[in-house]
């Protein structure tokens, strides 16, 4: 992991846990990125993750996460005629609420690609 803030997240072998409560200004972000997407889909996380990104690895963490599942969720729409949409929409909601919450969301599959990335 680079040498950046980890106040809210650290690293472990497989996951990155919670050490502290998120900062509302964090829930905030986080929670934009999530349910951002039901408006602008693919740029509402990629916004706050380029905004985020250095200051916060909980927010860039759940930024680059929304931003990947919305791509996925692109090109299996796209493959699907749009019939994918509503899936994928489920787990941004999820994502949004556990933020507001100040929870950590991993969505399937693509977490491990936003950790490798970070």
């Amino acid at each position: 992991m680079r040498g950046r803030d980890s106040s809210c997240m650290e690293a472990s072998d497989t996951h990155l846990t919670a050490i502290d409560s998120p900062s509302s200004n964090e829930r905030l972000a986080a929670f934009l990125a999530h349910a951002g997407t039901f408006v602008a889909w693919t740029i509402a996380p990629l916004c706050v993750y380029l905004i985020k990104r250095g200051e916060s690895r909980y927010v860039e963490y759940q930024a680059l996460q929304a931003l990947i599942w919305s791509l996925a969720g692109t090109v299996l729409s796209i493959a699907t005629c749009g019939l994918a949409i509503p899936v994928f929409m489920v787990f941004h909601v999820l994502g949004a609420i556990r933020a507001a919450n100040g929870e950590t969301y991993e969505y399937p599959i693509v977490s491990d690609l936003a950790k490798k990335l970070m």
